[in-house]
C-alpha cells in the first residue's frame, strides 16, 4: 500500500490527492476508494476548480454534501459539477467502497446548453442513473476517455474531447432537458460570434444581429450559459488558439491574429491567464 507522501509523487494518484491543481484542458480518472485506503478521505473543495467535471459511480456507494442533508450516489449517477461550485462528497459510511470515474475539463463553447441540466444551478446536479444500457455506455465512453487521454500524439485529445462530447450529449438527452429552455436568439449569437472570430466585434454589433438591446442580450446570455458574452468569446478563441499551437507551427503573432487579437501581448496574457502556459510554453507541452 502506498503511503499519502509515495502518491503525491505518482502521476496516476496525485490528481486523485488534496492540494492537486488542475489546469490541463482535459484529465480523466478512476478513482478505487476502499475502507481506510489510501484515498478513503472526504474531497473538500470549497471553491471549486476552473473547469467543469463530470463524476459517475461506477462501484458501490458515495456521499455528495453539498446540499442540505446527505445525497447518497449510486452506481450509474453522474454528477455534473460546474465550474468553482463547491467539491464536497466521499464515501458511504455503509459502503466498503466508492469506486467513480471523473473527467475534469474546459468545454467547447457548443456544448454550454448541453451543460445546463434540468435542476442545476450553481452546484452540482446530480442524474439518476437508472438505466442499465445508459449505464454501460457511459462506463465504455469514460474508459475510452482514460485510454485516450494518456496518449501524446497530435489527435489524442482530440478523440478524448469527441468522446466527452458523446457522453455530454447522452447525458443530456437521458436528462430530457426542456425544449422551452432552447432559445434560438441566444444560438444565433453563438453561431455569429463564432463565424466571425477573427474580427473585433462589440457587444453593439451582437446584440444589433440578435435584434436585441444590449442589456436584454446580456442578462439572457448570463442566466442561459453562466458567463457574460466576452468571456465567452474569449474562452472560443482560446480553445481555437489552442488547437492551432498544437497543430500548426504558425507563429504566435500570426495565431494571435487569427483567433482576433490584434495585439500579440494582449494574447499571450489572455492565453497565460486562462491556460496557465505561455503559448510558446503550451506548444512546447504539447509537442
Amino acid at each position: 500500500m502506498n503511503n499519502f507522501a509515495d502518491g503525491l509523487e505518482d502521476p496516476e494518484v496525485a490528481p486523485l490527492l488534496p492540494g492537486y491543481t488542475f489546469g490541463q484542458r482535459l484529465m480523466s480518472g478512476l478513482t478505487p476508494i476502499e475502507r481506510d485506503g489510501l484515498l478513503d478521505f472526504a474531497i473538500e473543495r470549497p471553491a471549486g476548480l476552473d473547469g467543469w467535471t463530470l463524476l459517475t459511480t461506477v462501484r458501490g456507494r458515495g456521499l455528495l454534501l453539498d446540499r442540505p442533508g446527505e445525497v447518497e450516489l449510486q452506481e450509474g449517477d453522474v454528477l455534473l459539477i460546474p465550474p468553482r461550485a463547491e467539491h464536497r462528497y466521499r464515501r458511504h459510511d455503509a459502503s466498503s467502497s466508492w469506486w467513480h470515474r471523473w473527467v475534469y475539463f474546459q468545454p467547447r463553447q457548443t456544448w454550454l446548453p448541453w451543460l445546463s441540466w434540468r435542476g442545476g444551478g450553481p452546484k452540482a446536479t446530480l442524474l439518476r442513473g437508472q438505466d442499465d444500457d445508459f449505464r454501460r455506455e457511459l462506463d465504455r465512453i469514460f474508459s475510452e476517455i482514460d485510454a485516450w487521454s494518456i496518449n501524446t500524439d497530435a489527435f489524442a485529445m482530440e478523440m478524448s474531447f469527441n468522446l466527452l462530447e458523446r457522453a455530454i450529449l447522452i447525458c443530456s438527452r437521458y436528462n430530457e432537458k426542456p425544449v422551452a429552455d432552447y432559445d434560438p436568439r441566444l444560438a444565433g449569437v453563438c453561431s455569429y460570434i463564432a463565424e466571425n472570430i477573427d474580427q473585433p466585434l462589440s457587444l453593439e454589433t451582437i446584440a444589433g444581429h440578435a435584434r436585441l438591446s444590449v442589456s436584454r442580450l446580456s442578462h439572457l446570455f448570463q442566466d442561459r450559459y453562466g458567463c457574460s458574452i466576452m468571456s465567452w468569446r474569449d474562452d472560443l478563441r482560446m480553445q481555437l488558439a489552442c488547437r492551432i499551437l498544437k497543430m500548426t507551427d504558425a507563429p504566435v503573432k500570426q495565431v494571435a491574429i487569427q483567433v482576433g487579437y490584434a495585439n500579440p501581448l494582449h494574447f499571450s496574457k489572455m492565453f497565460r491567464k486562462r491556460m496557465g502556459l505561455s503559448p510558446s510554453g503550451y506548444r512546447m507541452e504539447q509537442a
